[in-house]
């Protein structure tokens, strides 16, 4: 998981908030408002592309607005709080096929056993093996180990996306595998998005993997 830092709320949210804050401000009023498609393509912006939750590469199809704090259990105008909504993985919200991610997280919510993406160690709280795997960082923290069984960080689906991202990365595939020179300078920029913005899925997993090649 990456930390987002949030930034300022795209001005369209403020416009639209500050026209219907007296009438209907709320996230379903504001579904199929242009108000909304700027909203989610601003946090895709904000995020490098990648998935809140998950790392994925997401795009404008393969994502949705998701509210950390479940849209069922806000309260005020807390389903429409810039820092309360991120944009996920998969363009359906409520598809659950993929095994992993908001979706299968739904209506759960304990906030202090939540990593939060925008929390500052979010990052600190889990550590991946060269097979992809994921564990609580330390082993016995009971936020990321929560955090990991309701997201499913450690399903075999997503496992096997790391897994794949991880061997491409550092060409374990081929006869040139990344060289420890070639891994530092790497390491120095693996976090830092490109000319359009985006991120490498999974930057986040491969950043202290490139630290220990290039040891």
């Amino acid at each position: 998981m990456r930390q987002i830092r949030k930034t300022h709320p795209p001005k369209a949210l403020l416009d639209w908030f500050a026209v219907n804050r007296e009438l209907n401000c709320s996230y379903g009023a504001l579904l199929g408002h242009p108000a909304h498609i700027e909203l989610k393509q601003y946090l895709i912006r904000e995020q490098g592309f990648l998935c809140a939750y998950t790392g994925r590469e997401i795009l404008g199809e393969s994502s949705h607005v998701e509210h950390l704090k479940p849209q069922s259990l806000c309260t005020g105008h807390e389903d429409v709080d810039y820092r309360n909504i991120v944009a996920c993985f998969p363009g359906n919200g409520g598809d659950t096929s993929h095994g992993y991610g908001a979706p299968v997280k739904g209506d759960w919510w304990e906030e202090d056993l939540f990593v939060s993406p925008l929390a500052e160690d979010c990052e600190r709280r889990f550590v991946f093996s060269w097979s992809g795997k994921i564990s609580p960082n330390p082993k016995d923290h009971h936020g990321a180990q929560e955090t990991i069984k309701v997201l499913k960080l450690d399903h075999e689906n997503l496992v096997h996306l790391r897994r794949k991202a991880i061997h491409g990365f550092f060409g374990f595939d081929n006869t040139k595998p990344l060289s420890k020179r070639d891994a530092r300078r790497l390491l120095a920029i693996i976090d830092r998005p490109n000319a359009e913005g985006k991120l490498t899925p999974f930057c986040f997993v491969l950043k202290p993997l490139l630290a220990k090649h290039s040891a």
